[in-house]
């Protein structure tokens, strides 16, 4: 394994940037060369492209022994969310992935990283392998925050040529359609972790990244679905009750991972390790196993909001 850099060694601010709209232009391509270890970050910048420069941001620090502008040692993209507490207060929540030639390089990217207010903000920050590296421990341990148990993932994708050639077939009495902001109120409801999300961040979602939902005919109610959410790729898969055992996860999964690959987007997700019977469903319908990886979850140190992260962190992420 990589020797880490001292936490103790100052970094340049200058080194790390920004990247604006015409470096995110710069940066895509290089990323998708990157593919499929750069899904995550690739499938950020995507969105930073499309949705409001607040939501998203995209730090990156250049490769110092290439002479290319568009050569980098790490790029992470960052997305704010919002969630109220236990205190019904607005509580910013920071989604952090990256991609890089080492873990030394990440490091030096979370550190300049200026938009988190680390008294107040939860940071859920996804990085590659099954178990964190002690410096990225420390680097929060530093920061006061909560150490908690954190998830340990496996990721699956789909060759972009496979899911283009995904055939659909659906039973007579249903449709299936992208999702739209009318049907962000059930999504949110449904949805076991709602209490690290809002409505609004559900809502914008549906507008800027793909998603599938099988509606009836005889009435259009919406009784499956699955979107897109960062940095997980393809999340929130959910049958109303009543409606499950018809076969509508895996039309509406083909659906979207169609969508995904037309989109730009490699179709990928993030399963937990226990999560036995989601691996088998994705694998079933072509998706193979890419790498390992961890979710680190770290909140401000605050006794009425820790149990319900820690029940977050330890539950069977798709």
């Amino acid at each position: 394994m990589e020797k880490f850099c001292d936490l103790t060694v100052k970094v340049s601010s200058l080194d790390v940037r920004l990247a604006d709209r015409s470096q995110l232009f710069q940066i895509l391509p290089f990323l998708e060369r990157h593919l499929p270890s750069s899904c995550e970050t690739h499938s950020l910048v995507l969105s930073a492209l499309l949705a409001s420069k607040a939501s998203y941001g995209i730090y990156f620090l250049r490769n110092p022994n290439r002479m290319k502008k568009d050569d980098y040692s790490a790029i992470v993209g960052v997305k704010g969310e919002h969630r109220l507490d236990s205190h019904n207060q607005t509580q910013k929540v920071w989604i952090l992935g990256g991609w890089g030639v080492s873990e030394t390089a990440l490091l030096r990217v979370y550190q300049a990283i200026d938009r988190i207010d680390w008294k107040c903000d939860i940071v859920l920050a996804y990085n590659r392998a099954h178990h964190p590296h002690p410096d990225f421990l420390r680097f929060f341990s530093d920061r006061q925050r909560i150490q908690m148990p954190f998830p340990l993932l496996d990721r699956y994708a789909i060759d972009v040529s496979m899911a283009l050639k995904m055939e659909i077939n659906l039973p007579d009495d249903v449709y299936v359609k992208s999702l739209e902001q009318c049907h962000a109120p059930l999504v949110f409801e449904t949805w076991p972790y709602k209490y690290l999300t809002t409505l609004q961040d559900v809502s914008e979602e549906i507008v800027h990244l793909p998603s599938a939902g099988i509606f009836l005919k005889a009435n259009d109610k919406l009784v499956a679905w699955i979107m897109c959410h960062h940095p997980n790729g393809m999340s929130r898969l959910m049958t109303l009750e009543q409606y499950r055992r018809k076969g509508y996860a895996s039309i509406v999964t083909k659906y979207l991972t169609k969508r995904v690959a037309q989109s730009g987007h490699l179709p990928y997700v993030n399963i937990a390790i226990d999560n036995s019977a989601s691996s088998k469903f994705f694998k079933s319908l072509g998706f193979r196993y890419l790498d390992a990886g961890h979710v680190w979850i770290t909140s401000p140190r605050d006794p009425l909001r820790d149990n319900e992260i820690v029940v977050y962190n330890n539950s069977g992420l798709l």
